[in-house]
Parts: structure tokens; C-alpha cells; sequence
């Protein structure tokens, strides 16, 4: 028998059965806490639901608790990552890199996008619209607005400056819709530095100064001289006419050989400034200038009509070197030897 049978029980023994079937219920103790419990329990609104009855099987204890369905999410309104383009600043070129048109020798007129301001302060460009052709000289300007179809050549002694102005920037400022043909004459230095200016708070994207900046170009433009009438043509003496045709026969015939200015003046025994000035008399270019178009007339032929190689075209169309004839011919048609080939006439 283990060591706590039933003779080892005493009557006090807590646990004992007698005393288990005599022990009294003692009163429910109350703590300083319950109050307070049922104090806060009856503060608490009565939350509606079903009664015990209602609720579905899947609430019964050790049954799986039932799908809880959550409403779908609102979805916030998309909005457009697409952000509006920067707007475009204003630019500044040099006039010599400035050449526009179709490619096509000579450059065909073709409309842009932006206004064009054009200033030639030394040398010349050759400005072509559709049914009119312009030479500009040294402080001519010419403001050519937005859809205009133009083509602008310069010379190889062309300089000046030439500002593209957006359209939504010409707007700004007020230019005449019409254009402007101008000359430079006393105001050359503060439209240079209001253009300059401009120019450079458009690319930093400085609205408030490009604002103000740009209101005061229509007043600067508005106190320049009125355009020059064009100069009168030179009486073309018939000695020079016939001088110019044997310099152009003579280097056309002599491209391959590769002849300077000066071999050329001797062949014909006239001096190089006498052949120069017949040049621009009779043609309205100067002799080397005649030159370079000779050697360009025989290269875009060439490659218009075989195929020659581009090194062998170089030297029959007189360029002293391959890189030279890509050099020309880039810059005066804005393409390469091989493009100009690859597209249709």
C-alpha cells in the first residue's frame, strides 16, 4: 500500500474526502478590482450582432473559422505619368555653320519650326525663297517667322550670328508675325548682348528673366535702321564676261590636275585679283568660290551616275585627299558622299 492510504487521512486534512463532503460554499469574494470590471463593462455600448442561436456553424468552437470577405480597395485615379516636354530655349549659331534647305545643290527653300534671326555682320549669305533670292551684306537682318520656307547659304567669308526663337517664345515676346528685314547699324553691340541674354536664360530654363528679357527684343529691333535698298548691279564689261567664261572652261577641264588659283591666272595672263574681281562682276562669286562648285558639280555627278569608287571620284573631281572631298562635300550638301549616293533623285 502506498504511504498516503486511507489511515494516514485526518479529519483536517485538506483534502480528504470528509472534509471534502463537509466543507461549506464560502461567499464570492469581492476584490477592489471587480467593481471597477463591472463598472467598465457597463460603459461599453451593446454591440448588435446575431443572438448565440444565430450564429453559423462555422462559429462553433473548434469548427473552421468562416471566410472573411474584405471589401475590394478603392483604387486611387490614375493620373498621367506623362510629363509635358521642357520647353525648347533659344539657340545661338554661328552664321558659317548655319546652312538650310533641302539637300540639294544648290539648297532648296524648306520651312522650320522656329523663327529665324538672321545677322550677317561680315562677308555674305545667299537667302532663297520660292519666287525671290536675296544676297544679304555685312548688318542686313532678316527675322524670317515660323513656316516660312527659306534655304540660307552663307558664303566661306560669311560671319555673323543667327538665333533660333522657338514659336511659344516669339509669341512671348511680340515679334511681328510678318518677319523683319533690318540693318545693324548703331545698336550691333546691345542686341548682341540682349540676344546673348536671352539666350542663355532660356537654356537655364529661368522663365521670370527669360520673360523679361524677351519683351525687350521687339523694342530693340523696332530702333534699327530700315533695310538698305539692294545695291545696284555692276555694269559687266564685256572683257570680264568673256574672261570668266575661259577661267570656267579652263577649270572644269582641268579639275584632275588639282590647279591653284595662281596656275589658273597664268594660263589666261591676267592677275589673280583682276580674275577675282571679273568673278564677282560677271557671277557674283569669287573665283575659288566658282571652283568649289565646279569640283561639287562633278562629284555629285559621278556618284549620281556610276559606281566609282568615293577615292577615284576625289581625284577626278580635283580634292587633294579622300578626307578632304567628305570634308566639302558634308558641308555644302549636309551628307556624306555614300548617303547622297544611297538616296534617289
Amino acid at each position: 500500500m502506498s504511504v498516503f492510504d486511507n489511515s494516514n487521512f485526518f479529519p483536517e486534512f485538506p483534502f480528504s474526502p470528509s472534509r471534502l463532503r463537509h466543507v461549506q460554499p464560502r461567499p464570492p469574494v469581492t476584490t477592489a478590482s471587480q467593481p471597477c470590471k463591472t463598472a467598465i463593462a457597463a460603459d461599453l455600448p451593446e454591440v448588435a450582432g446575431p443572438a448565440p442561436d444565430a450564429m453559423p456553424d462555422a462559429a462553433v468552437p473548434g469548427s473552421a473559422p468562416p471566410a472573411i470577405r474584405m471589401p475590394a480597395p478603392q483604387r486611387p485615379a490614375l493620373r498621367s505619368l506623362r510629363t509635358p516636354p521642357p520647353p525648347v530655349p533659344l539657340r545661338m549659331l554661328p552664321l558659317a555653320t548655319f546652312i538650310w534647305g533641302s539637300r540639294a545643290l544648290p539648297p532648296q527653300p524648306r520651312t522650320r519650326a522656329d523663327h529665324a534671326l538672321i545677322w550677317v555682320t561680315s562677308g555674305r549669305l545667299q537667302l532663297d525663297y520660292p519666287r525671290r533670292h536675296q544676297t544679304l551684306r555685312p548688318g542686313d537682318l532678316r527675322l524670317i517667322p515660323a513656316g516660312t520656307a527659306f534655304a540660307a547659304l552663307p558664303m566661306q567669308d560669311a560671319r555673323g550670328h543667327v538665333a533660333l526663337i522657338p514659336a511659344d517664345l516669339a509669341a512671348l515676346a511680340g515679334l511681328p508675325a510678318a518677319g523683319l528685314a533690318a540693318h545693324v547699324g548703331a545698336q550691333a553691340a546691345h542686341l548682341l548682348r540682349l540676344l546673348t541674354a536671352l539666350a542663355s536664360a532660356s537654356g537655364a530654363r529661368d522663365a521670370g528673366r527669360t520673360a523679361d528679357l524677351a519683351a525687350l527684343l521687339p523694342r530693340c529691333l523696332a530702333t534699327l535702321d530700315p533695310e538698305r535698298a539692294p545695291a545696284a548691279a555692276p555694269q559687266i564689261r564685256t572683257g570680264d564676261r568673256d574672261l570668266v567664261e575661259r577661267f570656267l572652261t579652263l577649270a572644269r577641264a582641268s579639275l584632275r590636275d588639282c590647279l591653284s588659283l595662281a596656275e589658273l591666272s597664268g594660263q589666261l595672263h591676267c592677275a589673280t585679283a583682276a580674275l577675282d574681281s571679273a568673278c564677282l562682276a560677271a557671277r557674283g562669286r569669287r573665283a575659288i568660290e566658282l571652283i568649289h562648285d565646279l569640283r561639287l558639280e562633278c562629284a555629285a555627278g559621278l556618284l549620281r551616275q556610276g559606281r566609282l569608287p568615293t577615292t577615284q571620284i576625289a581625284r577626278q573631281a580635283g580634292y587633294s585627299s579622300q578626307t578632304h572631298f567628305t570634308r566639302a562635300f558634308v558641308a555644302a550638301t549636309g551628307r556624306t558622299p555614300e548617303a547622297f549616293r544611297a538616296q534617289p533623285c
